[in-house]
């Protein structure tokens, strides 16, 4: 049975489609058939380092639709076990759409007071349009140190959306230039050239995963 990931944000910049494209890459090296809907149309980060990736003949490969509209990116897949959407950099209809036919419904937030503030209000918006609580992931990117880490987990566990608290991922992804340097040359997060940037992405994906598939 396929199991669907939304990545979605209310922001620019927050490793959206950075986290798309890792959990895509790990997936097929664990024999996962996965692919990606690109909906973010002003950006198509995930369709272009598909096709980064494939000319320059770095594998394995990814398979990315890209996709106008709501509609075409929940309708493209052919049953690919993992169904992941890079949804728009900034939360429109189509993110409340696509989000109804998730199971689940990942957030990526930096540390900042206004970013987590911005993340809040959309996880809000897509409950009030009736979407199940217990969907909603947030996963804390660009953190700079364990402090900084265990100060914005603390924030964001005060929240509550109809009396239940939002899901939140205890790894993270730190604030790192080789993980620019890696995206830069068609790489994802988990191909870095240090092994413990390298796990320390894996270690996020993976517990994604197990959220996902449990």
């Amino acid at each position: 049975m396929s199991k669907r990931i939304v990545f979605v944000s209310q922001s620019g910049n927050v490793m959206k489609s950075t986290l798309a494209a890792a959990m895509a890459v790990e997936a097929t090296i664990n024999d996962l058939d996965c692919a990606i809907a690109d909906l973010d149309i002003e950006h198509r980060t995930s369709l272009q380092l598909s096709e980064q990736r494939s000319s320059l003949g770095i594998t394995p490969t990814l398979k990315v639709y890209g996709v106008s509209s709501a509609k075409q990116a929940i309708d493209c897949f052919n049953d690919e076990a993992l169904q992941i959407i890079d949804a728009p950099s900034r939360a429109t209809s189509a993110t409340t759409v696509i989000s109804k036919n998730a199971d689940l419904i990942i957030q990526p937030v930096p540390p900042s007071k206004k970013d987590m503030d911005l993340a809040i209000e959309s996880f809000y918006k897509l409950s009030d349009a009736g979407i199940d609580v217990n969907k909603m992931l947030f996963v804390l990117t660009r953190v700079g140190s364990q402090v900084e880490l265990k100060n914005a987990i603390n924030y964001l566990s005060q929240v509550q959306i109809n009396n239940q608290k939002i899901n939140i991922l205890t790894s993270a992804l730190w604030e790192k230039v080789a993980y620019r340097g890696a995206i830069n040359d068609g790489y994802v997060i988990t191909e870095t050239q240090y092994a413990t940037l390298n796990g320390n992405a894996k270690a996020v994906i993976h517990q994604i995963l197990t959220l996902l598939l449990k």
